[in-house]
């Protein structure tokens, strides 16, 4: 992206379109756009090439794998029950037809629920696939073949991001046999497999890894990287690793020769990072390698929009080469989640408005859905001092926390990272169960620009995890106090 300081706003030509603003795909960021635009009493056309909204997150994402992941954590959370004086319910089992009942039932109610809301708030919803004609034309294909064409003033590009499955030989037959899966496919698993072979260390196949072990599966790991979980602060990745090393084997500097089988008997041929070769035997193959925009059936070029590698270019807006024309979520890179694309979408359409707005990426966060659970919000203290910030860190180890002692959940460390010269509070960093609920005040105190002394003086409630950020910003301001001294 461009810098902050470059974006622009440009709003919504004037001019006797068949919709104000167009927008591509239904996803988070699609769908947040419209409805703000649609608020606002603006003529909104959402082009979705699925029967119902939700995207990629809804469908294919966050709350499939989420719905895994909490079964998962019930069989999981069985193991400690002993040791806090329970006992009879540490031997669960799987029942795979109810689970799958249950996280279909719940992506079809939330599916059917968001077309009601966007039918709701007069958001024109087609069930089709657009392409541009020229810079204010849409050519619209229904899933029947029918054509149509669409003008509009101003479009919003949000067609999100599919898997990419890297050039390893045999990968894309077996895709077509289903023996190798991606973080598409996966969900059309028939039966919990025995043992699964996942090709990268990112966050989709650390969790899925993690989950599957909960299941009762075997795994084995193979990433290309000397680590795993590149994306994530360094420190909490390398705790992260040490605790699923324990869990199931993983090899880093990873090379994938070959994949060949048919499901359920698969086999995956590598090396490790001392060329040592290596095979293993598995029910299926999970490639988890990350995701690449793929624009090519968008005809961009005929809108004049460009790339910026896969991606589509745009400032800081989420405004692309052509002014009328932006681009949020996924196709833009970046934080590939799901929040990310939804503010951006709100970016995209306060500036249709006419109400300057920038997404800021060094206000972002994410949390990887493992056990215990990685999150990040703002800047890591390496992030900070690349950017020329003098900043400081403190962290606490979570077993010293009452709480987590209470609950016997007490791997991890929170971080605070500060401005050294304001004291305010740029970035916070979790390995903790229920980093997801506690990620949260971390989000407001980074968007608020809140300074370690504020933080000091607010009263936690005792005994709660939440307590551990009252003591992380005594703690800085201690070493600031002692390091101005010195």
């Amino acid at each position: 992206m461009d810098s902050l300081t470059a974006a622009r706003i440009s709003p919504i030509p004037a001019g006797e379109w068949d919709a104000q603003v167009a927008i591509i795909g239904g996803g988070p960021g699609g769908e947040d756009c419209a409805r703000d635009l649609a608020d606002h009493g603006i003529k909104v056309v959402m082009i979705n090439n699925a029967a119902l909204p939700g995207g990629e997150c809804l469908w294919r994402g966050c709350i499939p794998s989420k719905a895994w992941r909490h079964a998962a954590d019930v069989i999981r959370d069985r193991a400690n029950d002993p040791d806090k004086g329970v006992i009879g319910t540490q031997s669960p089992s799987l029942d795979w037809a109810t689970l799958e009942a249950h996280r279909k039932g719940i992506l079809q109610t939330r599916g059917e629920r968001a077309m009601q809301t966007d039918k709701g708030v007069k958001i024109d919803v087609r069930h089709g696939f657009a392409s541009f004609i020229d810079a204010h034309t849409l050519r619209i294909v229904t899933p029947d073949g029918a054509e149509s064409t669409l003008s509009f003033g101003a479009a919003v590009i949000s067609t999100g991001a599919p898997p990419f499955v890297p050039p390893i030989p045999g990968a894309q037959e077996e895709i077509a046999t289903g023996g190798v899966l991606t973080s598409d496919s996966i969900w059309s698993l028939p039966a919990p497999p025995r043992r699964l072979g996942i090709i990268g260390g990112g966050v989709i196949g650390v969790e899925m890894a993690q989950i599957w072990c909960d299941f009762g599966a075997e795994v084995l790991m193979l990433e290309a990287k000397d680590r795993i979980l590149g994306e994530i602060e360094e420190d909490i990745a390398k705790r992260l690793g040490t605790i699923l090393a324990n869990e199931f084997p993983i090899v880093t500097g990873a090379k994938i020769q070959q994949i060949t089988g048919q499901p359920n008997n698969m086999r995956i041929k590598y090396s490790d990072a001392a060329g040592n070769p290596g095979e293993y035997l598995c029910d299926y193959v999970l490639i988890a390698t990350g995701k690449r925009p793929n624009t090519t059936r968008l005809n961009l070029a005929a809108a004049g929009v460009e790339l910026d590698g896969a991606a589509i270019k745009t400032d800081a807006a989420c405004r692309t080469s052509v002014p009328h024309i932006y681009a949020v979520g996924d196709v833009i890179g970046g934080y590939m989640l799901a929040h990310t694309a939804a503010a951006q979408g709100r970016v995209a359409a306060h500036n249709l408005l006419g109400k300057p707005l920038q997404y800021q990426p060094e206000l972002d966060c994410g949390v990887t859905f493992s056990r215990p659970q990685a999150g990040f919000v703002g800047l890591s203290l390496a992030q900070a001092k690349a950017k020329g910030i003098d900043a400081v860190e403190a962290g606490m180890p979570l077993n010293i926390d009452a709480k987590a002692m209470i609950t016997l959940e007490t791997q991890g460390i929170i971080k605070l990272v500060a401005d050294r010269t304001s004291g305010r509070i740029i970035g916070a960093h979790f390995l903790a169960d229920h980093t997801d609920t506690l990620i949260g005040a971390a989000v407001m105190m980074v968007t608020g620009g809140m300074t370690l002394t504020q933080i000091s003086q607010a009263i936690f409630p005792h005994p709660t995890q939440t307590e551990i950020f009252g003591d992380l910003a005594r703690r800085l301001l201690a070493r600031l106090r002692r390091l101005t001294k010195h």
